[in-house]
């Protein structure tokens, strides 16, 4: 497996880890999202979740997770970035 497409399966099981503790936590979609961009408006920051979450309406790929939205969305739901990640690297690695 490449490294680009081992990268972008971490980058989707990352989503779904956090999509999956987020409903745990009871968090509604646009709430969750107001969380993690806290700058922009309600609507805006669902639409850039769905964009994440799903596919983005220009480039019909999913939005890229930066480090930094990265480590906002693990404090929200109140897990170590680092341990989702090593979650999501074995989720790409076919482990679960």
């Amino acid at each position: 497996m490449s490294a680009d497409l081992f990268s972008q399966k971490v980058e989707r099981a990352f989503v779904e880890i956090i999509v999956e503790r987020a409903e745990k936590k009871n968090f509604k979609k646009g709430e969750f999202a107001a969380l993690v961009w806290p700058e922009m408006s309600a609507k805006a920051a669902a639409s850039r979740w769905a964009s994440v979450r799903f596919k983005a309406s220009n480039t019909g790929k999913p939005q890229a997770v930066s480090i930094a939205d990265a480590q906002r969305m693990a404090t929200i739901v109140g897990q170590p970035l680092g341990y989702l990640l090593v979650i999501a690297a074995e989720r790409a690695n076919g482990q679960k």
